[in-house]
């Protein structure tokens, strides 16, 4: 692996385990075993690394969120689909879970971020009108942006609010009951076919549980 390429996967690495606000790039030249010279030459500091991380997580999750067009056509596409999308989100998670001062520190990822959050937006929205077309979900107009809203809350705030719960989940634990979570949200919305669909959402979530 080329050195580039090694400091940016040893960086993720850590940054998601220890966060990134009490590393500085001496630290990850050590956990690399070479210079500070030669991250160097690679990065000019920390602050350039986290942007190259930025945009390897922007370039991923908007392929992601193109992939939603048209391809999902079913309740159990929804789940899978949603998964993924979290898979994403939780391998460079260390955006995440201490959001508000990350883009704080860094506000040209703050206006490239807000974008990605609109992307986001554009695809649940398109999701839900899917599921509409196909029968599958019928939602007053009035509350479509609600909805909306509390799922986009949901993608974005899970990691951040599971810091705070006393439970301890592994990565693929809290993506399932993450899923689950934004799942149930579109139950009230599923008319006669809710009861059944979310009793096959708990047998799934159960399972995975086990």
């Amino acid at each position: 692996m080329k050195t580039r390429d090694r400091i940016l996967e040893v960086s993720l690495l850590l940054f998601n385990e220890e966060g990134e606000s009490g590393l500085s790039s001496v630290d990850i030249a050590n956990a690399l075993e070479i210079s500070p010279g030669n991250l160097y030459y690679h990065f000019k500091g920390k602050d350039a690394i986290i942007r190259a991380l930025y945009e390897r997580f922007e370039e991923e999750m908007r392929v992601i969120l193109r992939g939603s067009k048209g391809g999902l056509a079913s309740v159990e596409d929804n789940w899978v689909y949603i998964y993924i999308l979290l898979e994403e989100i939780y391998d460079f998670r260390f955006f995440y879970r201490d959001l508000a001062g990350l883009l704080a520190r860094y506000p040209d990822l703050a206006v490239r971020f807000r974008s990605l959050v609109a992307g986001k937006r554009q695809t649940i929205v398109r999701i839900l009108d899917d599921l509409d077309r196909l029968g599958m979900l019928s939602i007053d107009k009035r509350l479509k942006e609600p909805l909306v809203d509390q799922i986009i809350t949901t993608l974005t705030f899970w990691l951040a609010g599971d810091a705070l719960t006393k439970e301890v989940h592994d990565g693929p634990a809290l993506i399932h009951k993450t899923v689950f979570q934004v799942m149930c949200l579109m139950v009230p919305y599923m008319g006669d076919t809710g009861p059944a669909a979310l009793s096959q959402m708990i047998r799934h979530f159960e399972d995975t549980k086990g």
